[in-house]
């Protein structure tokens, strides 16, 4: 998936790796204790046990692995486990590189493991068919790589130090991480104010899902809070706040946009107008599957109805 599973993810990778941030060389940071990170366009962690590195995500390509590979290797470390938080692209990108040299686990949810080994499972899902070639892309697909372990989205992760948080509503079965030293990865479970004043809208699969896990996150004690697209910090709160109102106001926009009878691709032309977004194949399918996730999530609270008309699916807000 690409950059941050955003509908305009694409842009911002795209400005990582053909110009506009140039393709900054990897380099890890020491956070705290035993626990470190590499910053790149979604945010890498690393937890030493035993001077076995343990991985959370892997980047975003192949590249990405070579560079960690070697980083880890100059530590003198060994790559013994990734644990992935979920299945896009940006996360998993180096996944198969780093097993294939290495012979490395990887660990993930269920559902996230289903398309870590089968990539082709997120342009289907996001398009609802079988994608065209212009779908099946590198930014929406990683290279297959194999889960060794099926873990729990809550509590002790293997035989490892580190514990699962459940974060669901970007992705289906999306988890956070937390080390020892008090340091969690969040994930992207939330996006940088900068992201989301320049961007506005982030793929979200679950609407009331995201709401939930954002109320949950208020409540997290952690010394040093990381989030895959966002700086490391310690407090979340205005984060939480940033990403929250977001969320409501694209809730209110679809709605709105819900004032006379509409179609999905009405709500959709409305949504590009409002923020200036230009569509491609990519885009499409990461902004309509976003905005049935919203429609679907105000139809739950009762402020939205469908009806077919003429083989038209047609939405209209409720009084």
């Amino acid at each position: 998936m690409a950059c941050l599973h955003l509908f305009l993810d694409i842009k911002i990778l795209n400005a990582f790796k053909m110009g506009g941030f140039g393709m900054a060389k990897l380099a890890i940071e020491h956070i705290k204790g035993n626990t470190y990170m590499i910053s790149s366009p979604a945010n890498i962690g690393i937890y030493v046990q035993d001077d076995n590195a343990i991985l959370i995500d892997s980047g975003n390509d192949k590249e990405s692995g070579r560079q960690i590979l070697r980083l880890i290797e100059e530590k003198g470390w060994k790559l013994r486990l990734i644990v992935n938080t979920h299945s896009n692209a940006d996360h998993i990108g180096g996944n198969a590189f780093l097993q294939d040299r290495t012979g490395c686990d990887i660990a993930a949810t269920a559902l996230e493991a289903a398309f870590i080994a089968n990539p082709v499972l997120e342009p289907a899902f996001l398009f609802g068919g079988y994608p065209d070639k212009e779908m099946r892309n590198k930014f929406l697909m990683a290279k297959p790589s194999r889960v060794t372990h099926i873990i729990s989205s809550e509590g002790d992760i293997l035989d490892t130090q580190l514990k699962a948080l459940g974060l669901p509503g970007h992705y289906m079965d999306m988890i956070g991480v937390i080390t020892p030293d008090g340091v969690a990865f969040l994930a992207d479970s939330l996006f940088s104010k900068e992201i989301l004043q320049k961007y506005h809208l982030t793929y979200l699969y679950d609407i009331k899902a995201q709401l939930e896990t954002l109320s949950s996150l208020r409540s997290l004690s952690a010394d040093i809070y990381v989030p895959s697209h966002a700086n490391q910090c310690n407090d979340i709160g205005p984060l939480i706040d940033a990403n929250e109102s977001k969320i409501k106001e694209i809730a209110q926009v679809i709605f709105e946009l819900c004032s006379s009878p509409s179609t999905l691709d009405d709500v959709l032309i409305g949504l590009c107008e409002k923020y200036g977004i230009a569509m491609n194949a990519t885009q499409y399918l990461l902004l309509s599957n976003t905005v049935k996730s919203y429609l679907s999530y105000l139809k739950t609270e009762g402020r939205v109805a469908y009806e077919f008309s003429s083989g038209r699916m047609i939405w209209e807000k409720q009084l």
